[in-house]
């Protein structure tokens, strides 16, 4: 038996249950989790704005850890492992492209199936990345989503060194985006956030000039003399995805990164949209291969993540961890559970 963060009903905070320990099939392996981020789509499971599998459901989809059992893989027992936060079927074309965060049969754990917050998790062989020894545990669960979200959007938008990126919402995907873009790319970047503090935030992880949100597109393109090359929305609001494609210059990429149920509505008249070539796209989060070249970059010192952690909790304290997240007490960027 083993001990696990369980969802029994939407509304109802998650429950530290004994179950039994999960048996590998055919192509799966083992994996004891050593940490586990905690992340804003847990906050939406629990009131309902995503749903979910089956209930009750071990929560978790940012995992690192090491291979218990390996099952009938070429693992080894003791690797070290990231563990990608969706797979695919591995069978399909868009599987076949190395592009299983859009395959139609993708399963997230701790959404679909059981994730990993728990003392163990199993999931498919072929969702395992190695994590080297320089790459501590907590580091290596938030590459999984946390980081590799933003990373495949900026690798979607083909943003190059030297030009100019908007990253609007400064909050733990945004900062990360902001990282990426100084320390990958080599990029201007000019922040958006209505919160002092996350402004503030942004200039340490590197960001050249921050905005408030009021009037973002307009004092964008002042600065910029006539628009960004690339626009990134982090927060999930289609007024804000609005702004983004009003931030860019003629023939500018907007890149959605976050999510709402709300209708998208462009205020943009739909003839600059055609005069000014604008290309508005979505990014949803990323391939196996992004993740291991992602982990590459922080094991080699490309990408520095330092500061990124802010809170720590144990898997017996989980919802604390949690009602951090919601509560924004403390100024949270990633909370991270370790074992």
């Amino acid at each position: 038996m083993m001990l696990a963060v369980r969802l029994h009903a939407v509304g109802e905070r998650p429950r530290l249950d004994e179950v039994p320990v999960p048996e590998p099939g055919p192509g799966e392996v083992r994996v004891a989790v050593r940490a586990c981020g905690i992340c804003g789509s847990d906050v939406h499971l629990l009131h309902g704005v995503t749903p979910t599998g089956p209930l009750p459901l071990t929560l978790g989809h940012e995992p690192s850890g090491v291979v218990d059992d390996p099952g009938d893989s070429a693992w080894a027992a003791g690797a070290r492992v990231a563990i990608a936060a969706g797979y695919g079927c591995g069978e399909c074309a868009a599987c076949l492209a190395d592009r299983e965060n859009v395959c139609p049969r993708l399963v997230i754990p701790g959404i679909d199936r059981d994730g990993a917050q728990a003392a163990y998790v199993v999931v498919p062989a072929r969702a395992l990345v190695a994590l080297p020894d320089t790459v501590d545990f907590a580091t290596g669960a938030i590459l999984t989503d946390a980081v590799a979200t933003p990373f495949h959007a900026i690798r979607r938008s083909g943003i190059e060194a030297g030009g100019t990126a908007v990253v609007y919402g400064l909050g733990g995907l945004g900062l990360h985006a902001v990282a990426i873009l100084k320390q990958v790319v080599g990029a201007r970047v000019i922040g958006v956030d209505p919160l002092p503090a996350a402004r503030e935030r942004a200039l340490a992880f590197g960001a050249d000039e921050v905005v408030d949100s009021s009037e973002p597109a307009r004092a964008v393109r002042a600065m910029t003399g006539g628009g960004a090359d690339c626009a990134y929305e982090f927060v999930g609001n289609a007024a804000v995805t609005d702004q983004a494609v009003k931030s860019l210059r003629g023939g500018g990429t907007c890149t959605v990164v976050g999510v709402t149920p709300q209708p998208l509505h462009l205020g943009l008249p739909q003839a600059l949209l055609v005069a000014g070539e604008l290309r508005l796209q979505g990014s949803f989060g990323c391939s196996r291969a992004e993740l291991a070249e992602l982990v590459g970059l922080v094991a080699g010192g490309r990408l520095d993540l330092t500061g990124t952690i802010t809170h720590r909790y144990a898997l017996a304290d989980f919802d604390a961890g949690l009602r951090t997240l919601e509560t924004k007490d403390g100024d949270p960027i990633r909370v991270v559970v370790e074992q």
